[in-house]
């Protein structure tokens, strides 16, 4: 266990390191864009979803520093929808991670620029990456520019706007966390696993385990917002009333996150021998406490 939490740690701190070079801009006229940007960006996000994508390329030998792009790629797209949740005309949430949310620091019009200029570097980064056949280039990015759209976050988003405030049933708040939170787990291992050579089975596999992991990982944050405090979760906790702990209550909540994660490492034992990583991060997300 000591040499897998060795290999996330070393994972993170290459994201930290390749992402500060993608964001160096030296234009005086950006200086304030590129601080908003930066101000989220890199305020303590724990880099779970290119830590994903590394563990997947390592499935399949592939070296972390092929995939640092689209591990970079990743964060972005996941931080752009986090300045975007916030905005006032969205979640209206006030902080994020412990600290003032972007737009109360920059306003409303640089946090929304800034979540659209990570968005598109996103692709950028992707797309100019040499290490990156140009048919691989080209799945990576349409699964990206799906898991964005309007059957990505942006239908996710849709439906939860809509729902605010509202009772909804089952079928609703699984179409929210599928789309806003699981999908994005999806694409980070889906597209390791195109640059990887997986198999059809191997990627379905994959998808199961991204799936059912991004929904209990969706619960306990729900959990964390029903049950815990704002120190802790690092945002306001008690607002959301659109979630599962609201529809079942705390204790069948736990179980259905319980239930998700065995169906997730279940998935993976195709992998057996090769999926300790993908077991240890499962463990890791379902027992944080922010």
């Amino acid at each position: 266990m000591e040499e897998i939490l060795k290999y996330f740690y070393e994972s993170k701190n290459l994201v930290e390191k390749k992402l500060q070079e993608y964001m160096s801009n030296e234009n005086s006229l950006l200086k304030v864009l590129q601080e908003s940007i930066n101000y989220t960006l890199f305020s303590g996000g724990k880099r779970i979803r290119p830590l994903f994508c590394f563990v997947v390329g390592d499935l399949f030998s592939v070296p972390r520093e092929r995939l640092i792009s689209l591990a970079c790629a990743l964060e972005m797209i996941h931080t752009a929808s986090l300045i975007m949740d916030d905005l006032p005309h969205m979640d209206n949430a006030s902080t994020r991670r412990g600290k003032p949310a972007n737009h109360l620091i920059y306003g409303q019009d640089v946090a929304a620029l800034a979540s659209i200029g990570l968005l598109t570097r996103a692709y950028e980064v992707v797309l100019e990456d040499p290490e990156l056949p140009g048919d691989k280039k080209a799945k990576v990015v349409s699964k990206l520019a799906n898991v964005v759209g309007i059957r990505g976050l942006v239908g996710g988003q849709f439906v939860d706007l809509k729902f605010a405030n509202k009772s909804m049933d089952y079928a609703t708040l699984d179409y929210i966390h599928t789309h806003k939170t699981a999908a994005l787990f999806v694409a980070s291992g889906i597209t390791a696993a195109i640059i990887g050579g997986a198999k059809d089975y191997e990627i379905e596999a994959l998808e199961k385990y991204a799936n059912n992991l991004g929904f209990a990982f969706q619960i306990v944050d729900d959990l964390l917002d029903a049950v815990g405090d704002t120190g802790e979760a690092g945002k306001p906790v008690n607002r959301d009333n659109g979630n599962f702990v609201t529809l079942y209550g705390v204790d069948k909540s736990r179980s259905i996150a319980q239930d998700c994660a065995n169906k997730a490492i279940e998935a993976i034992q195709i992998f057996q021998g090769k999926n300790d990583k993908l077991i240890a991060l499962g463990q890791m997300l379902l027992k944080r406490k922010s």
